[in-house]
């Protein structure tokens, strides 16, 4: 081995990466501009209260003034369907019910914020120094449909349409661009449209069995229910697949570099990753953080998705996420072909 050999290729290396600005930005840059607004965003500050509902019924104006003594819990007053459904989709933490012979506390154990509400609410209906309190009977919610499993599995398809469509179309076409076999197609009569509109096809193609394995895996292994229209869900799968694969194609119409995409890919990828709705309920964010979930499209097929699965829904439910998710990446697929290039 001639060590003057292998420091020449070093140098080489060295300065191609130095010569290329989208490189040292993406790969010096972005971590820093990411590190620097998720700071701001997730700064240090005081705990929101946890959402508790009481379910309407005798003795609920009671129950929910004991509760409204602690400063950590938001209570509010809901019937027994809309309080069920809340806490099935992640946006209450707890739910308390009056009985003759006590308040029953019902929540999902696996989700560490329903613990932390369940004991204070216990700690609200039952003060230390209170002997005479009325005993606590606590249910552990494992119901088909409103459990942690079922609320996930929805989510883990939606996060995989995200996945198919910014790194299966956008990050293989910069690398057909990077091995220079997009330019061989300049000179043959194939224009941009039809290039980009086979390629998302046969691209798209591969959602509807990958979105079919996860549900799959999901009904037979963790009995989650599916007790919508197969229809509705094939649907929303097929234009959350093509909001994606849309989204994809217009982050590569530009890019040269694989640094390039993958900055690109992730600072769209990460936002919707934290905010979209997948591990935890996103319905309890509010000011400017509440835009930026709703702008998202991994929310909107999240939330179809749910609906899909654990309620029965229809197709006449899903048509209008649906045509949102359609006008989105036909959006940026639009925009993609004007700003297409081979090379």
């Amino acid at each position: 081995m001639t060590p003057r050999i292998v420091r020449a290729v070093a140098l080489v290396s060295l300065r191609e990466f130095w010569r290329a600005p989208d490189a040292v930005f993406w790969t010096y840059g972005f971590p820093l501009l990411m590190a620097i607004v998720l700071g701001f965003a997730f700064q240090a500050q005081a705990p929101q209260p946890l959402p508790v509902a009481v379910i309407a019924g005798a003795h609920a104006d009671a129950l929910a003034a004991q509760l409204r003594q602690s400063p950590r819990l938001a209570v509010e007053r809901l019937d027994a369907e809309a309080a069920d459904r809340a806490l099935a989709r992640g946006r209450l933490a707890l739910l308390v019910r009056a009985t003759d012979d006590g308040p029953v506390l019902r929540n999902d154990p696996t989700r560490p914020d329903a613990e932390l509400a369940r004991l204070l609410a216990e700690r609200a209906l039952r003060p230390p120094a209170d002997d005479s309190a009325a005993p606590l009977s606590v249910e552990a919610e494992d119901r088909p449909g409103s459990r942690y499993i079922d609320w996930l599995i929805p989510g883990l398809v939606g996060l995989n349409l995200l996945g198919a469509g910014m790194w299966g179309i956008g990050f293989n076409l910069v690398h057909l661009r990077t091995q220079r076999l997009l330019r061989r197609l300049v000179v043959t009569p194939m224009r941009p449209r039809e290039f980009l509109l086979g390629f998302l096809i046969g691209r798209g193609i591969l959602v509807v069995p990958e979105a079919a394995a996860i549900t799959l895996f999901g009904v037979f292994v963790w009995g989650v229910p599916f007790r919508g229209s197969l229809l509705a869900f094939l649907l929303l799968v097929l234009a959350g697949g093509f909001a994606f694969m849309g989204l994809g194609c217009l982050l590569a119409a530009r890019p040269r570099t694989i640094e390039s995409i993958a900055g690109l890919t992730n600072l769209c990828q990460l936002p919707m990753w934290l905010l979209g709705g997948v591990f935890f309920s996103n319905e309890r964010f509010t000011g400017v953080l509440r835009w930026a979930v709703e702008a998202m499209p991994l929310t909107h097929i999240n939330r179809a998705l749910r609906d899909v699965m654990l309620e029965p829904t229809g197709v006449a439910a899903v048509v209008l996420p649906a045509a949102g998710l359609v006008g989105f990446g036909a959006l940026c697929l639009l925009v993609a072909l004007r700003w297409f290039r081979w090379t």
